[in-house]
């Protein structure tokens, strides 16, 4: 889900960054398109930080193997599972 907003999210800086470009978009004189420009990259970078921001939370975790019983176990081995 994560992954989704991000695209998302980068899609929309990619539009906001289009509409300096596009004419049949009336933009407020009071808005130059720098300003648009820089807020579409600024919003393209935080969907692509969003996006590849959950990598992290897929690596797996080594948990011990234990043998025995009560006190006298011990660890005999690791295992990988996901968080």
């Amino acid at each position: 889900m994560g992954k989704l907003i991000g695209y998302l999210i980068a899609l929309a800086g990619l539009v906001i960054l289009a509409i300096p470009f596009m004419s049949f978009i009336p933009v407020p004189e009071q808005i130059k398109p720098v300003y648009l420009m820089i807020g579409g990259i600024a919003i393209i970078i935080v969907g692509i930080a969003l996006t590849l921001g959950k990598r992290q939370s897929k690596q797996l975790e080594e948990v011990p193997i234990y043998e025995g019983a009560g006190k006298k176990r011990i660890i005999v081995g690791y295992q990988k599972i996901k968080q």
